[in-house]
């Protein structure tokens, strides 16, 4: 998986944008720095974690198709799984078996 920090900062620049709200009001919302904000949007730190993408989601309103690429592309840029993916696995840890037993059916598969 390719990690790239500006993707997110790009998309997430012009989610904000969409919302009409100034940047400053955004962070301040979300409840970070506006150095760590614009070190977010510039690419020089990985995108934030979970907690916060949640509350950035809150604040930006998108629709199903832009939640879902805005927590791809945090995930990729911090190298992780899409935090929504994590929580539903940690909300219900007895899938884990489901899953692996996917993944290996998967796997056989594939040889």
């Amino acid at each position: 998986m390719a990690t790239d920090k500006k993707a997110f900062g790009n998309f997430l620049r012009e989610m904000i944008s969409q919302t009409k709200i100034s940047q400053a009001a955004f962070y301040e919302a979300v409840g970070i720095t506006k150095p760590y904000f614009y070190d977010i949007l510039s690419g020089k730190v990985n995108p934030p974690p979970p907690d916060v993408q949640y509350k950035m989601l809150e604040k930006l309103k998108v629709d199903d198709k832009q939640r879902k690429k805005f927590l791809n592309l945090a995930a990729e840029g911090r190298s992780e799984i899409p935090a929504d993916i994590a929580k539903l696995i940690t909300d219900n840890p007895r899938q884990l078996e489901k899953i692996r037993t996917t993944l290996t059916a998967l796997l056989v598969k594939q040889r």
